[in-house]
């Protein structure tokens, strides 16, 4: 006895509008301040496995 499979319909998102704000926000370069949390939180790490 065979299985039958359904065909896999692509996802379609019709709500254009939030695409183009997911991609903008996508493509927003990061703040600064961002950066410099981030490189503090780096430097504790390491020094953890050190």
């Amino acid at each position: 006895m065979g299985t039958k499979v359904k065909p896999v319909q692509p996802t379609e998102i019709k709500d254009k509008k939030i695409v183009k704000e997911i991609i903008a926000q996508i493509r927003k370069p990061i703040p600064r301040l961002v950066e410099k949390k981030l490189e503090k939180e780096d430097e504790l790490i390491m020094k953890f496995f050190k």
